[in-house]
C-alpha cells in the first residue's frame, strides 16, 4: 500500500512539473533560435561576423577585449550566459505560466510567448545597461547591437515559444 501511494505521489509530482520542464526546454530552443536569427542579421545586414553578437554577450565577462577579431573565450561565455541566463529564466517563467493557465495549444503558446518576448526586453533596457556600466563603465551591448534588431530578436524569441506544445507532448 505504501509503495503504491509513493508511486502515485511521484507520478502526480512529475505530471505537475512537466509544463515547467517543457517551458525550460522550449526556452532553450527559443534562445538558440533567437541567437541564430541575430547571427544571420549581423552577417547579412550589419556586415559583421555571424559570431559577433555572441561575442558581444561574452563582453559581459571580458569587456572590450571580447570584440576585436574572433575570441573563443568570449564566444563560449556569450553562449553560456545567453542560454543559462535569459533563455533559462524566461523558459521557466513560461513553463510556470503555462502550468498556471493550462496552456496547451500553439495559439495559446504563441500569445504567451510574444508577451514574454516583449517583457524580456527589460534585459536590454534595464539589466544589461546596469551590469555593463557597473562592470565596464560602458554599455557595450546597446552600443554594438542596434535596438531595432534587438527588439526584433526578442519577438523571434517570443514567437519560438509556439514550439511549447510539441515539446510538452514529447515529454509524455
Amino acid at each position: 500500500m505504501e509503495v503504491t501511494l509513493n508511486n502515485k505521489i511521484r507520478s502526480q509530482s512529475a505530471t505537475l512539473d512537466k509544463p515547467i520542464i517543457a517551458g525550460i526546454l522550449t526556452g532553450q530552443a527559443a534562445g538558440l533560435i533567437m541567437a541564430v536569427v541575430v547571427m544571420l542579421v549581423f552577417a547579412v545586414f550589419l556586415g559583421k561576423s555571424p559570431l559577433y553578437p555572441v561575442q558581444v554577450i561574452g563582453s559581459m565577462v571580458f569587456g572590450e577585449s571580447a570584440l576585436p577579431n574572433f575570441q573563443l573565450g568570449a564566444l563560449i561565455a556569450g553562449l553560456i550566459l545567453h542560454q543559462a541566463g535569459p533563455s533559462l529564466l524566461w523558459g521557466f517563467v513560461f513553463g510556470f505560466l503555462a502550468k498556471k493557465f493550462a496552456i496547451q495549444t500553439t495559439n495559446q503558446s504563441l500569445k504567451l510567448g510574444l508577451a514574454l518576448g516583449i517583457i524580456s526586453m527589460i534585459g536590454p533596457y534595464v539589466l544589461i545597461p546596469f551590469l555593463m556600466n557597473t562592470l565596464h563603465g560602458v554599455d557595450i551591448w546597446n552600443r554594438e547591437v542596434p535596438l531595432f534588431w534587438d527588439s526584433a530578436a526578442h519577438i523571434v524569441f517570443g514567437f519560438s515559444f509556439s514550439l511549447y506544445p510539441y515539446i510538452a507532448k514529447k515529454l509524455n
